[in-house]
């Protein structure tokens, strides 16, 4: 039987190949390096969210668009076409079919009227258009949510878990970030949607824990700031016992801090407007899981329930982690798709 082949672009897809990265190996190794491995996906997504925020100044809306440009690359993959970033991004509009509201409240863990009143925004703003249960974007509607910048972030971050795995026998050869970067680019549909299917939930589970995402971002800027700290501590040899996936929140929150952050310095990294910057504190400060000191820089703290789901989150986060990259490096090594 021949190989499925993309009518448009003439390319073969690929089929499925035996997995020969598996997730829990890619685990293990993130577990090994936990402190340098999670300061590169903390500032990773410390630039996407930032970005991501500044596109609407409602990352909600911004979530719901990409939402629904995922399940277009869904569509594709499952008639086994792919596009390339440049083949996607030239299209006039993209249509998807069948959208039930209900279905996307449910997986974003956002309330149904406000997915209906933010599509309403998107198609007021001029990005989509809604005919029933279909949905057109336009091309102002496909650039919205072009990763001009985060092709790069995204590139850079998968480099340098190549580099951390690359002295491993199951492996193989390394690969340099311009192969990472031209493969993503190449196959941009393919590997965009399997960012999207570790992204998106990644993002709702933080939701559903901080009640929305503008205060996650908050909560983590603060985080970023210990996880500074705790490496330092580290360098020195100041952590008695080894710093595992499941202990390394506590030791996280327990680190000495010499100094917080301040709202003003969030909001210029978050781009979130400070007064905003300081409700979403207050409201960290009433839920136990910050704290303030006298020079109005804030530091995590222990305990809380909060904190107790915010450490069950970094768990499920790091599996969806090693997952991406397993099936990342799996399409880029194992399957007949090259450069």
């Amino acid at each position: 039987m021949s190989e499925p082949i993309d009518i448009k672009t003439k390319k073969t897809i690929d089929s499925p190949t035996q997995n020969n990265f598996l997730k829990s190996q890619v685990l293990e190794q993130l577990e090994l390096n936990i402190l340098s491995h999670w300061d590169t996906w903390g500032k990773f997504q410390q630039s996407w969210t930032s970005r991501a925020y500044l596109t609407f100044k409602d990352l909600d809306k911004y979530v719901i668009l990409i939402y629904l440009i995922r399940n277009n690359w869904d569509s594709l993959s499952s008639k086994f076409q792919f596009l390339s970033m440049d083949e996607f991004y030239d299209l006039e509009n993209i249509t998807i079919d069948k959208i039930n509201l209900i279905q996307i409240s449910t997986e974003l863990n956002i309330p149904k009227e406000t997915i209906r009143r933010k599509v309403n925004e998107l198609q007021d703003a001029n990005i989509l258009k809604r005919v029933g249960k279909v949905i057109v974007f336009n091309r102002k509607g496909i650039l919205t949510q072009k990763p001009n910048d985060t092709i790069d972030f995204l590139s850079n971050f998968i480099w340098k878990k190549a580099k951390m795995l690359e002295g491993q026998d199951w492996f193989g050869k390394p690969l340099t970030k311009d192969e990472i970067k031209n493969f993503i680019k190449k196959y941009f549909t393919l590997v965009w949607l399997r960012f999207f299917k570790m992204q998106i939930p990644f993002l709702t589970r933080h939701r559903f824990v901080f009640g929305d995402l503008e205060t996650w971002i908050i909560w983590g800027n603060i985080a970023l700031s210990h996880q500074y700290y705790l490496s330092k501590a580290a360098e020195e040899n100041l952590i008695s016992l080894p710093i595992t996936l499941k202990s390394y929140y506590s030791n996280v929150k327990e680190v000495k801090v010499k100094r917080g952050i301040n709202a003003s310095s969030i909001a210029d990294i978050s781009k979130i407007p400070r007064a905003t910057v300081i409700r979403k504190l207050r409201w960290l400060e009433k839920n136990n899981i910050v704290k303030k000191n006298k020079n109005l820089e804030y530091h995590m703290k222990k305990g809380g329930i909060l904190n107790k789901k915010i450490s069950e989150n970094f768990l499920i986060n790091q599996q969806s982690v090693a997952e991406f990259l397993a099936d990342f490096f799996d399409l880029m090594k194992n399957s007949k798709f090259r450069i």
